[in-house]
C-alpha cells in the first residue's frame, strides 16, 4: 500500500481500508455478508461460491445473446485514410528549397 499510496487521490485512499484484527471489520461490512469463515453470517465459503456460480448459470441465454448479438457493427465506421502525409508528415528533404 505504501508503494501505490503516493499516486493515489485522498478520496480512494479513505476507501481502503487494512484490519489488524476481524474486531474491526463490522464497523465497515455488515457481519450477514461475511462468510461464516471469517466471523460472519452469510453461510460458508464454498456454499456463497456456489449460489454464485447457480446465479452465473441462470443467467447463462443472457450472457450468450449478448456476446452475439450486442456487438459495434465496423460496416458502419467512418474509415480514416491512412496516407503517409497523415502518419509522417511532409515526405521529402527541404535541401533544395529555394527561398526567394
Amino acid at each position: 500500500m505504501n508503494l501505490a499510496k503516493p499516486f493515489m487521490k485522498k478520496e480512494i485512499i479513505d476507501l481502503i481500508h487494512f484490519h489488524s484484527s476481524l474486531e474491526t471489520v463490522p464497523e465497515y461490512i455488515p457481519i450477514n455478508l461475511l462468510p461464516n469463515e471469517e466471523g460472519g453470517k452469510a453461510g460458508s465459503i464454498q456454499e456463497l461460491s456456489d449460489m454464485q456460480v447457480k446465479t452465473l448459470e441462470e443467467y447463462r441465454e443472457w450472457f450468450l445473446l449478448d456476446e452475439t448479438t450486442r456487438r459495434v457493427n465496423e460496416a458502419l465506421r467512418i474509415e480514416q485514410k491512412t496516407l503517409p502525409n497523415t502518419l509522417f508528415g511532409i515526405e521529402g528533404s527541404f535541401k533544395k528549397l529555394d527561398i526567394d
